[in-house]
């Protein structure tokens, strides 16, 4: 199927998914997650890893430079795991050469991450007030022990994921498909439009895992599984069937 064809009949096949749909999806991931438990489980730690060596090794500066860092090392595991379940290999070597061959479409895709946390530190400003919303983008953990409660960080936390859902297919659409990232993210708003169903329930699913992990830290493993489920997302609607 040429490139141009693919959003329209990703829409007209989308128009037909209920709300259940989201469970063969998660289906999907299970039986992946299955076959490598574990490299998967490191794999999604990778960009968290990345996050607290910056955050912790960088004062002040490291949380807003870990937001620009992070999403390429994202971007680089989305390749791993595209490879992955084409071939069998992770082929990070491999990953990495890919991700280097498009540097215009890693810097674009990182800076639309970033603003996803530009969104929660407004949000935390008009839920808190700017001396909160500073040491959100800064990191004071201490200010904001102080300062902001537990159900207000949950919704500070939530508060990423309208944008976060209007990039949930761009990053694979843009890296795996090689469209430009415009028409990725033109394309992501069709999906959500023609299968809100499936995905509302994506989203619903997402933020009460976020809402309730200021009060049980270890959600935050379901929560990056859960990333895999977007992948099987893409793959559903843009690209060759896997399962």
């Amino acid at each position: 199927m040429h490139a141009t064809d693919i959003p329209s009949t990703a829409t007209r096949n989308a128009r037909q998914w209920p709300a259940r749909r989201l469970l063969h999806r998660l289906g999907l991931t299970w039986r992946m997650l299955r076959h490598a438990p574990l490299r998967l489980l490191l794999l999604a730690l990778v960009p968290m890893l990345v996050e607290i060596v910056l955050q912790l090794g960088i004062p002040a500066a490291g949380v807003v430079l870990s937001k620009l860092v992070v999403p390429l090392f994202s971007l680089w595991t989305l390749l791993m795991l595209d490879q992955f379940n084409r071939t069998g290999r992770f082929a990070p070597m491999q990953a990495g050469r890919r991700l280097r061959a498009r540097p215009a479409t890693a810097i674009a895709l990182s800076l639309l991450s970033a603003l996803v946390f530009v969104g929660q530190v407004i949000a935390a400003g008009v839920l808190v007030g700017p001396e909160a919303a500073a040491a959100f983008a800064l990191g004071d953990s201490a200010t904001l022990a102080m300062m902001v409660s537990r159900p207000q960080i949950s919704l500070v936390l939530a508060s990423g994921l309208p944008l976060g859902m209007l990039l949930l297919t761009s990053s694979p659409r843009a890296l795996l498909d090689d469209v430009p990232v415009v028409v990725s993210l033109r394309d992501n708003l069709r999906l959500l439009r023609a299968a809100w169903r499936p995905l509302g329930a994506y989203l619903l699913l997402t933020a009460g895992l976020l809402v309730a992990m200021p009060y049980q830290a270890w959600l935050l493993v379901p929560i990056l599984l859960l990333g895999y489920v977007s992948y099987w997302i893409y793959r559903d609607a843009f690209a060759d069937r896997l399962g």
